[in-house]
Formats: C-alpha cells, structure tokens, sequence
C-alpha cells in the first residue's frame, strides 16, 4: 500500500504513528489530517514521508485509517470519501462504530478493517485485536495485522461482538493496572516508604511479572504458586485476595462486566 491517509493524529493517533515510523518498513507515503496538530507532528512536518493536511489527493489514498472520536466520525468519513481511491480500504480505530456504521456512511459495500488498541502500541508494547467486514479481503486483514504487528501483538477476532469484550479487557486494561499501581503505592507510604521508594518498587515489580508471565511456559496460576510458600506472607495477602466471597475475583469479574456492557451500549447509540 504506497499511500496512507491518517484521519485523527490525538493520542491514539500519534501513538500509532509514531511506532509506525520507528518501524519504518511498511509506510511509504503517509498522510495527516488533524486540525490541532501536536508540537511533535508539527516538528516532523514533510520529514519522514510525513505531510501534514495535504490538499488535491482526491483519489489517491490506498489505505485511510480513520482515529477520531465517535461523535465526529460520520462527518469526518463523508468529508473524507474524495480522497479514497477505488481499490482503497479503511481501517478503523473509532470505539463503538460497528460495520453496520461504515454501511450506512458508505452505502454501498465497502471493505472495513476494524482495529482495537490499548495505549501500550505508544512503546510497541500493546495489543490490537482486528477484525474485517465481509467485504474485505484476506490480504487487507493480513496487511492491517502486520502493520499493527509493529505496535505490539494482535488477535485476529472471530466476529464483530468479541471487540465489546476486547475492550473491557485489553482496551480499558492499561486503566485498572494504572489504578492497582497507585493504590499499592499509596499503601506502601502508609506503611513508611517514601513515595519514591514505593513507586519505583510498585511498577517494577508490575514490569517484571507481566514480562516474566509473558515469556515463561507456566500458567499465570503455576507462577503464583511458585511465589507462595505455605502458611508465608504471600499466603497471608492471598487469603484476602482471593476469598470466595469477598476476593478480588468477584470485583474484576463486576468492573469487567460493566466495562462490556457500556461498550455494547456505546456501540448501540
């Protein structure tokens, strides 16, 4: 695909472009239109194959991938039509707009790739789950795949209803770890470390296991185990934690839960 149209540079956007260009293997010619660039998109201006809100490409996108918010995507899509060619595709990055969406902006068939990222693909440590229309074709989901590949690691879904529950998970994910963070580092200053202390100790010892599960053949239920001697501290704090009752397992199981729901009623309104 030789020319790509970037709709929507915000935090998302830049993120992935920004990973995209240290990539620097699949992008050719690439195209931004936002209206409040940043002072980095800005810098990078006609360096990098980057043009920032180019005029007269009507026709000659390949690929427009599309990172707005939900509430302006209709009119950005139709203010953007002109500039697709006809062998082109979209890729979307807009929470909540399903392919019955992109049919009714389009009207007539139109092959969507629909890409779900967490804010991780910022340090190509994330995770996109991707899904195409019944319009597109195998290689425009496999080219999505390896673009995204360069981003962090992708899934490729089985149907369109499994996004709601990628993003209860791995979309709203980053924002429960954030949370957990904070608060242990909170009660590690109640116990008398410093913030500093208790900070740097917190999110290594978050780094160190997500990095240590993520390359080690043992269930995450194995490598608990392993961490657990009988009747010691970890036991003690996982009496707790684990309670049938009153544990943490019935906690995420609700947060995760809600966080599905509102995405299918995002997804509806």
């Amino acid at each position: 695909m030789n020319k790509v149209l970037i709709v929507g540079a915000g935090n998302m956007g830049e993120a992935m472009l920004k990973g995209w260009l240290k990539a620097n293997n699949m992008l050719k010619q690439v195209y931004i239109r936002e209206p409040n660039p940043s002072n980095w998109l800005k810098k990078i201006h006609n360096e990098k194959k980057i043009l920032l809100n180019p005029s007269n490409i009507e026709g000659k996108i390949d690929v427009g991938i599309f990172a707005v918010k939900p509430q302006v995507a209709e009119k950005v899509i139709l203010d953007t039509k002109i500039d697709l060619s006809k062998k082109s595709f979209v890729i979307s990055v807009i929470a909540g707009k399903d392919f019955n969406f992109f049919a009714k902006v389009f009207d007539v068939p139109y092959p969507v790739v629909r890409v779900m990222p967490n804010t991780p693909v910022a340090i190509e440590q994330g995770v996109s789950a991707i899904i195409g229309n019944s319009f597109s074709s195998l290689s425009q989901v496999n080219w999505t795949e390896k673009l995204f590949n360069n981003l962090g690691k992708t899934v490729i879904l089985e149907k369109e209803s499994q996004i709601d529950a990628v993003t209860a998970i791995s979309g709203s994910g980053p924002a429960y770890i954030f949370n957990f963070a904070e608060t242990v580092i909170e009660i590690g200053k109640e116990l008398g470390l410093s913030e500093q202390i208790s900070k740097k100790i917190v999110l290594q010892t978050i780094v160190g296991a997500g990095l240590l599960a993520n390359n080690s053949d043992k269930t995450p239920s194995k490598l608990r185990e392993n961490v657990t001697s009988p009747n010691g501290t970890t036991q003690a704090a996982l009496n707790i934690l684990m309670d049938e009752k009153n544990g943490w397992h019935g906690i995420i199981k609700s947060a995760v839960f809600a966080a599905h729901k509102r995405s299918k009623i995002l997804a509806k309104n």
